[in-house]
């Protein structure tokens, strides 16, 4: 049986809950368009965050690693097309290389336009096909991902997706969705990657 890494965040600054972590537990062991899935919650860490994944991918052999953060100022699920080659510094504002000398940017290599059209249409939730991760621990688990997966040789896709708040648990004002509902649009975007119907 196949299965697919699904990654989440820890609770981080004034969130006190991560909805990726939460979508990540609840999926943990479910057998989703014919492949298991396997939850990791990643910590909000510059390399802890990479040192685990690359060791669940060399341990799984997963056929692709999902990994969803939470974007909290923005009401949709942003499925994003690739990551850039840099990172905030600790403690500033300042950018630096993830990696010296690597790639400008990695794409994603899961099906965006089907993952976006199977959360739209199973979950009833507005996607959006997005830029890229940003310049903390989403784009940087995203870069090293696949650029992990390419230095390695490994057959495996790759790619991410942020989430707003769950409406259980955003402060007044805060844009969110229904934690019930991005679950299921987690799980279609699941069978998608897999490329298996999502009826």
């Amino acid at each position: 049986m196949k299965t697919i890494l699904l990654t989440g965040f820890e609770p981080f600054h004034s969130n006190a809950v991560n909805p990726s972590q939460l979508i990540a537990e609840r999926l943990n062991g479910e057998v989703i368009g014919g492949a298991r899935v396997v939850a990791l919650t990643l910590p909000v860490v510059f390399e802890e965050d990479t040192r685990r994944v690359f060791a669940a991918i060399e341990e799984l052999h997963p056929a692709s690693v999902i990994c969803l953060g939470l974007s909290a100022g923005t009401g949709s699920v942003d499925v994003e097309m690739f990551a850039v080659n840099h990172r905030i510094s600790e403690g500033s504002k300042a950018l630096h290389p993830i990696e010296s000398g690597g790639p400008a940017a990695y794409f994603s290599t899961l099906p965006i336009d089907k993952i976006c059209a199977a959360i739209e249409e199973r979950a009833q939730l507005p996607v959006r096909r997005h830029g890229y991760a940003g310049s903390f621990l989403c784009n940087h688990i995203l870069y090293q991902t696949l650029r992990y997966i390419e230095t390695h040789g490994i057959d495996c896709a790759a790619g991410f997706i942020h989430i707003p708040q769950s409406t259980e648990h955003a402060a007044e004002g805060q844009p969110s969705l229904p934690l019930d509902q991005m679950t299921e649009g987690i799980r279609a975007a699941i069978k998608a990657a897999l490329h298996v119907s999502i009826s």
